[in-house]
């Protein structure tokens, strides 16, 4: 790992740069990767959260989701992060579905996240209404850009790639019939990460690529009517039997303390 010369006046820690050739560079991300894999991440908070063994769950959805989907997402988010296996969330730190994966799981006392930007880290900022609920301890933010480089939709895209490199399976909240959100999902079925897709009764007009994820092979959540909760036991059961994906090495990361 090596230190650049980051400024980020938002933030009070240091970024460090874990080199594509550094030891601690998770391999799991060039195994599924491959010739996109980002020569660099450049990463500030609990390194711990690369480690092969914990379990990182995604969460993918639209900055316009409905009402009705970021309760959905609020719920799958605070039943990952009630589970007694080790859970971190990931998503990419964007208004919409991807704040409420991030504060539902750290609102919690063992919740963890990783944020994956779609910028450079110099640009990060705590989200005022995450300020409350933050703990470094419990976070790590992730950027595959160069420190200064500006949002963009573009790099927004590319950074999906990422997200579902980082985990274990991904969930879909609602995805349109063209956008990020179905782009992420269809990442995931083309990177051979396991994609579940929720689906309840009444879905909005606004999950019409939820069903298009599920005719391309993604696994569909219901819905448990009688806890009017997202029926998640299956899909824990998945995460705690510690099936990797085919592609996932089966060695640990070690970081210096």
């Amino acid at each position: 790992m090596s230190e650049l010369i980051f400024y980020n006046k938002y933030i009070d820690r240091k970024p460090i740069r874990v080199d594509f050739d550094d030891i601690n560079y998770p391999k799991y991300v060039e195994n599924i990767m491959g010739k996109n894999t980002p020569a660099h991440l450049d990463v500030v908070g609990n390194l711990e959260l690369l480690n092969l063994n914990m379990a990182r769950l995604g969460f993918c959805g639209s900055r316009k989701s409905s009402i009705k989907g970021l309760k959905i997402l609020a719920d799958c988010a605070i039943q990952a992060s009630q589970q007694k296996q080790d859970i971190a969330v990931v998503s990419g730190n964007a208004a919409g579905a991807d704040f409420e994966a991030h504060f539902n799981c750290l609102n919690k006392a063992r919740g963890k996240t990783i944020l994956v930007l779609p910028e450079g880290i110099n640009n990060f900022r705590i989200r005022k209404d995450l300020k409350s609920v933050w703990d470094w301890e419990r976070v790590l933010v992730i950027s595959q850009f160069q420190p200064n480089v500006p949002w963009k939709q573009y790099n927004a895209m590319i950074r999906n790639e990422l997200i579902v490199a980082l985990c274990r399976a991904v969930i879909v909240l609602e995805a349109g019939d063209k956008g990020g959100t179905l782009d992420a999902g269809r990442k995931a079925i083309n990177l051979k990460i396991p994609l579940y897709v929720i689906e309840h009764e009444d879905m909005p007009d606004s999950a019409s690529g939820n069903k298009m994820l599920i005719r391309e092979s993604a696994k569909m959540l219901g819905e448990n009517r009688s806890a009017r909760v997202t029926n998640l036991k299956e899909f824990f059961e998945y995460m705690k039997n510690n099936n990797f994906p085919e592609n996932y090495p089966q060695k640990e990361l070690s970081f210096p303390d």
